[in-house]
């Protein structure tokens, strides 16, 4: 990436070896970057990123925050490069800086998103708003080695493709089961057991990380478009990804709660089969209907949504769906939501897992480089 000679990155097997006891990667910055509530800079990045550009006192009203704290946090966040002052707005006769409006600079950095996929491998390169910059699909290689060494490739590529800006933050979506700790990635659909992700994240990119299941971060963007699409934030939202498998994720206020990690035998009680072309049979959409309704009753969302192609592609297995749903639901009051197919949909999840810390701690993630 940008800044970066790419030829001094040690391999991903000599990473792995220099991890073993003996070696050390203690110089390398930690990849886990986890905040559970969203800070002040974090609600006016929010804010922006939904409605444009504004000053800081339309950002005091919008937010509710005073208008030391929205200039304090304004004036960082133009420090650190991700907010930018757009004097040529502001209203005639009006000067000082409280009627500047700032807006999120999309100019001088980047982000690096990965969707690792059970067949398809996504390595997307975009702006802070999220918007595609730079695109590299490959199938997905059996090993953990090939696919960073793949995934390196593909930002090397990226990073010619986007000389002069800054790269800010990468964020690796995926599925299985991560353990932050060990920085360590159990996935049995792709045969891995305790694949070191961490240290091999760390041969190939520059940048600090954040690793998401990706469930959550596809929930999270479903999330915004529902926002934006009916201008509402929901306080509670229940989201399930039916694909290969079928995972769910829970979000209060914007941030993920809960994902399928939590909730493993909700997966299987769906049973271990899996879906091929011909899509899932009538009886599973209705079983799959019940048991978002026994979840439903049990989350008390404000919004279920169900995605992915599995059981949404057809109107068959969606009417399947919402039969078991009204018939086990016991409230009336929440109907079931359905996405729509989008081919863009992985692209958006793979940078919304390198964008969610810029708008929940953006401050403390540029802090952390």
């Amino acid at each position: 990436m940008t800044g970066v000679r790419t030829t001094a990155v040690r391999s991903p097997l000599e990473l792995v070896r220099s991890a073993r006891p003996g070696g050390s990667v203690r110089s390398v910055r930690p990849g886990v970057f986890r905040v559970d509530e969203t800070t002040p800079a974090g609600w006016i990045m929010q804010h922006l990123r939904g409605g444009g550009p504004a000053t800081r006192t339309m950002l005091a009203e919008s937010t509710g925050l005073s208008a030391s704290t929205v200039n304090r946090a304004v004036t960082a966040l133009l420090e650190h490069g991700l907010l930018r002052d757009r004097p040529d707005l502001a209203p005639r006769g009006r000067v000082g800086r409280p009627h500047v409006p700032v807006e999120v600079d999309t100019e001088r950095g980047f982000l690096a998103g990965i969707h690792l996929g059970e067949r398809e491998t996504w390595v997307v390169s975009g702006d802070l708003l999220g918007r595609e910059l730079h695109r590299t699909t490959f199938a997905t290689p059996a090993s953990a080695f090939d696919v960073f060494a793949a995934i390196g490739a593909a930002l090397r590529v990226h990073e010619s493709e986007l000389q002069g800006r800054q790269p800010l933050w990468a964020g690796l979506a995926v599925g299985g089961l991560y353990d932050e700790h060990r920085g360590a990635l159990d996935h049995p659909r792709l045969g891995w057991c305790e694949a070191p992700v961490d240290v091999l994240f760390r041969a190939i990119v520059p940048t600090p990380y954040t690793v998401v299941p990706y469930v959550e971060a596809v929930a999270e963007v479903e999330y915004r478009r529902f926002e934006s699409a009916f201008r509402r934030r929901p306080e509670n939202w229940l989201y399930l990804c039916a694909e290969e498998s079928v995972s769910m994720a829970w979000l209060v206020d914007g941030l993920a709660r809960s994902s399928a990690d939590d909730i493993e035998s909700f997966c299987a009680a769906l049973g271990p089969e899996r879906f091929d072309d011909a899509g899932p049979s009538p009886n599973r959409a209705v079983l799959l209907g019940r048991a978002v309704a026994s979840v439903r009753d049990v989350v008390n969302p404000d919004v279920v949504t169900l995605g992915g192609e599995a059981f949404t592609r057809h109107g068959a297995e969606r009417e399947g769906v919402s039969d078991g749903y009204r018939q086990r639901s016991s409230y009336s009051d929440v109907p079931l939501r359905f996405s729509e197919p989008d081919d863009d949909l992985r692209s958006a999840a793979a940078l919304g897992a390198a964008s969610r810390v810029m708008y929940v701690d953006p401050i403390g993630a540029m802090q952390a480089r």
